[in-house]
């Protein structure tokens, strides 16, 4: 049985030589990685960005440079040829390995060395079966943006399928080429599992990917004594009265599981975010947008307005001069929270 690229609806079933398109039952999708029609949800956005292997020593993507260090994994701290332990960056990896491309030069022409962005190392799945990576709920994890290729042909097809409180989510599929990189950009939140496969035509026969430069963000469980109750937030966010807030470069677009924060929360722990970080994206503007029609909160220009955290100056009233703001850029600081 094999997707149908024209209708997510429906699949083939080929049987002694023929192929019958048949209907997935209302309300669910063909999933080619489980092989079997699944609960339909919204299908994701993807976007796709490719460079050939020369480009690939080109300064990378915006889509890449705003993923903080701290979320970003490039591979490069394990040993050569090696299985990703388990508890690498908090997740559990299955079928996940490492090499370090500068100890097999005869390589040079495959997918091993176009997919590289940082570094020299690249992860991959060994003999061409699916990789996932998970965690352990409650935790989850979100998974922004990576780079692939196919290690060894042309015209193959990765598959996706995500996870989230152990049912169904999202999935996406795209083709991947070995001497030409491909960017594709997710922006899955909150997920508890991801695999990944790939095919030539819907072949039994799997192949392997190469990936380097994943960004991703698990969440981490943290105690708040002031409210006396046991809540999770991701990297540079702080909890408060049982949600949790960060500051991010967006333009006033919060993912989905949060929403604008209000001035009011806002002006009580702005102080709070000295030492954290942008969640995501730096900003090209410093007022702030809340879940107020203007913006009245922002960061002067000649401290850190714009620039790398960790944050020195935080928010405030009036900052940057920022009263009555309503223009809204592209990257605006942004104020969310969780829902």
């Amino acid at each position: 049985m094999f997707e149908n690229v024209d209708n997510h609806h429906t699949f083939w079933h080929c049987l002694h030589g023929n192929g019958y398109l048949k209907p997935c039952p209302a309300s669910s999708i063909w999933s080619q990685v489980d092989c079997q029609c699944v609960r339909n949800t919204m299908l994701p956005t993807v976007t796709v960005t490719t460079t050939t292997t020369e480009e690939t020593v080109l300064p990378t993507t915006e889509t890449i440079s705003n993923c903080l260090d701290s979320n970003l994994i490039t591979f490069e701290n394990a040993s050569n040829y090696s299985k990703i332990s388990n508890g690498y960056y908090g997740l559990t990896w299955t079928n996940a390995y490492v090499l370090d491309t500068q100890i097999y030069p005869q390589w040079s022409e495959s997918g091993f060395y176009s997919a590289i962005k940082s570094g020299t190392w690249v992860a991959f799945n060994m003999n061409g079966e699916r990789m996932t990576i998970s965690i352990d709920t409650p935790s989850t994890f979100s998974i922004k943006s990576f780079v692939v290729s196919s290690a060894w042909n042309d015209y193959v097809t990765l598959s996706m399928v995500s996870q989230r409180a152990s049912t169904y989510y999202k999935e996406a599929s795209f083709k991947i080429e070995k001497n030409r990189s491909t960017t594709i950009e997710l922006n899955w939140f909150d997920i508890n599992a991801i695999t990944f496969y790939a095919s030539i035509n819907n072949s039994l026969h799997g192949e392997v990917f190469v990936i380097d430069d994943l960004c991703l963000d698990s969440t981490t469980l943290s105690t708040s004594t002031s409210a006396g109750i046991e809540d999770k937030c991701s990297l540079n966010e702080i909890f408060y009265q049982g949600h949790c807030y960060y500051l991010n470069g967006v333009g006033g677009e919060c993912p989905y599981g949060y929403s604008l924060g209000s001035e009011t929360v806002l002006s009580v722990i702005a102080d709070s975010f000295i030492g954290l970080n942008y969640k995501t994206a730096i900003s090209n503007n410093c007022c702030v947008v809340t879940s107020e029609k203007s913006s009245n909160y922002g960061i002067n220009s000649t401290d850190q307005c714009n620039k790398q955290g960790p944050f020195t100056v935080v928010p405030s009233y009036n900052g940057g001069g920022c009263r009555n703001y309503t223009t809204r850029h592209s990257r605006q600081l942004t104020f969310c929270m969780s829902n």
